[in-house]
Parts: structure tokens; C-alpha cells; sequence
């Protein structure tokens, strides 16, 4: 079946049915439970790019416990993950709930899925318990800037793992520059931006209320002393808007030593690097054409997601994120 966009009800029996099934299994994210299939496709079918509470050119889906409570604040669930929150998160920041951890594991691998065999680009996903809780989509090139400012991890296999799986000269090229889908994990993220990293060059003063504040150190409209932001998805649908408008005005266009120019990012792109790296050797797959995202299951059936895309008007021209400013912006100190 191909999931509409309304909202489903998760009916009280069905989810227990379903919640009892998931502790026979071991609480396996492998399985299948059609009462998160249903959470999974409200939140797909409910956001799209610019809908979320900080607007901007970011598609943000959130599979948070507090999220996804407000479309089903009553659901047994959501109730028994909001208990095994409480039992609070180890020192690398994972939840110290098994059963959490793995709730957070299966929404995290479908969309992950969803989103690399669709190719969307500019796709924030937040998870509830896995200490890499906040991943943002896109070309491997723009994320490394993204990573540059706000530090963190962007995915993609090492040359060892390329050399074992086959990769071809081409694919191996590919990947080295960057050129390909792929996320920016924030496990290693810096807590709030911006920040003086360590320096202190770019402190610039002590409020009152907020504490130090900095200059923006990368291309913004925003100039000033700025409030610090501790919120990872604020942030950086915030970092991701000012390095388009960056673009847009014809900066960062200067190729480097290796002749890479840094790119604008894409709402949908033709080829993913598939995760499944020794099942074939075509690595490096085209994406679904037609916004259909087929998810296969263990017993052989099918769940079927279909998304659309917003139509961009044609006044943006190629620079499709203005049609998405930002609702939120940095918080500019007012001058003493």
C-alpha cells in the first residue's frame, strides 16, 4: 500500500498488540509494527522544507519522543519511551535504555533509507536517545564546509573499505571528493554556536543574560554581536541558509588546489552511495524518479511511502532556499 499524507489513529489495542510483538522480538528496529509505520509516515507526511518552527531551506523530520507525542499524546508507546527517557543518557550521550535506543533505531534507519534511495537533499533528522542524535543531508563537499564551522563527523566509507568492497577507480574518485549524498553526523559537534573553539579570537564580550558572544566568523547577513545557539537543528538550518545565500552571491565559487568548487546544495539528487557496499559493485545508484519510497520487508511485503516536493517559483531562479527564509534567526546583542 502507498501510505496518504492524513494522519492515522493508532488505535490503544493495536498498539499493545504491537508493543508486545516488539518485547518477543527483542525489541528489534529490524522488525516490522504498522503502529510505527504510522507514527513514521505522520511525521513524513506532516513537514516539508521551511514548515518546521525555524523555517528556512531545511526539510526537518523529528522522530523526538516530545514530537511525536503531539500527534499522539495518549499512546502507550510514547508513554513507556517517555519512562525509559527518564532513565537518563551515559557519558558519550546514548540513552541509558536499551528499549530506547532501539525505538530511536528504527525510525533512524528508515529515514535514513528514505532519504539516500530518494535522494533529498537539506534534510535535517533528530532521533530521541542515540548520541548522534541531529543528521543533516547533503552533498559531501557542502557538508564539509558545514563541518568546518560546527565541527562533527560527515559519513563516508575510508579508502581501506573502498579497496575490500570493490569500489571501482571512478567510484573511489567520487567519494575522495566529496562529490556524493551522504550525512554530517553531530556526535563530535560543538554544543552551541558560534563559539571561540578553543581560541578565544573570537570572543568578543560578556552579557549580563547570555553570557559570551561572538562574531559570526563565515559569510551572513547577519552582523553584530551574536547570541550564542544551543540548539543542534537551529543552528545549523541557520549555517545552511547563510552558506546558499553565500552561494547566490557568488562567493566560495574559487575551485581548490584539486579544482573542487564547493557546491550549491540540491533538493533532490540523481545518484546515492548505496550503504549496502559489498551486495553489488554498482556503489553509486541512481534515486527513485518517482518519489516513491519502497520500503522491503522481512516477510516479503512492502510499505510504500510517496512525498512530494515543493514546486519552487520561478522568480528564486536556481536559488530555490529563498523561497524558505528562515522564521528564527541569529540572536543579535544589541550594542552597549
Amino acid at each position: 500500500m502507498i501510505m496518504d499524507s492524513k494522519i492515522e489513529n493508532i488505535s490503544h489495542d493495536a498498539t499493545l498488540w504491537d508493543m508486545k510483538g516488539w518485547q518477543l522480538s527483542s525489541c528489534s528496529w529490524i522488525a516490522e509494527f504498522d503502529t510505527l509505520w504510522k507514527m513514521f509516515c505522520t511525521v513524513v507526511s506532516s513537514s516539508s522544507y521551511g514548515t518546521s518552527d525555524f523555517g528556512g531551506p531545511v526539510w526537518f523530520l523529528d522522530f523526538s519522543i516530545a514530537n511525536l507525542k503531539k500527534f499522539y499524546p495518549d499512546n502507550p508507546w510514547l508513554l513507556a519511551m517517555e519512562q525509559e527517557w527518564h532513565k537518563g543518557k551515559w557519558c558519550n550521550g546514548s540513552a541509558k535504555s536499551d528499549q530506547l535506543n532501539s525505538f530511536s533505531r528504527w525510525f533512524k534507519l528508515r529515514a535514513d533509507c528514505m532519504i539516500m534511495e530518494l535522494g533529498l537533499g537539506n534534510v535535517i533528522v533528530k532521533y530521541e536517545s542515540d548520541c548522534d542524535n541531529v543528521c543533516l543531508y547533503g552533498n559531501g563537499v557542502f557538508l564539509d564546509v558545514v563541518r568546518s564551522l560546527v565541527n562533527g563527523e560527515v559519513r563516508r566509507p575510508s579508502k581501506e573499505f573502498m579497496l575490500e568492497s570493490n569500489f571501482s577507480l571512478r567510484e573511489s574518485e567520487i567519494v575522495r571528493k566529496g562529490k556524493f549524498l551522504t550525512c554530517l553526523k553531530s556526535e563530535s559537534m560543538w554544543p552551541s554556536f558560534p563559539g571561540s573553539f578553543g581560541s578565544g579570537i573570537h570572543y568578543v564580550r560578556t552579557n549580563d543574560v547570555y553570557g559570551k558572544c561572538y562574531l559570526l566568523n563565515h559569510f551572513s547577513l547577519t552582523t553584530g554581536y551574536v547570541v550564542p545557539e544551543t540548539v543542534k537543528e537551529k543552528f545549523l538550518m541557520l549555517v545552511v541558509n547563510d552558506l546558499m545565500e553565500a552561494k547566490a552571491q557568488g562567493y566560495g565559487n574559487k575551485a581548490d588546489a584539486e579544482g573542487t568548487v564547493c557546491p550549491y546544495p540540491e533538493m533532490k539528487f540523481d545518484r546515492y552511495l548505496d550503504d549496502g557496499y559489498c551486495w553489488c559493485d554498482n556503489h553509486l545508484k541512481p534515486t527513485s524518479r518517482s518519489n516513491v519510497f519502497v520500503w522491503r520487508c522481512q516477510n516479503g511485503s512492502q510499505k510504500r511511502i510517496k512525498i512530494t516536493l515543493p514546486q519552487i517559483d520561478a522568480k528564486y531562479g536556481e536559488f530555490w532556499h529563498r523561497q524558505f527564509p528562515p522564521k528564527q534567526n541569529w540572536r543579535v546583542l544589541e550594542e552597549a
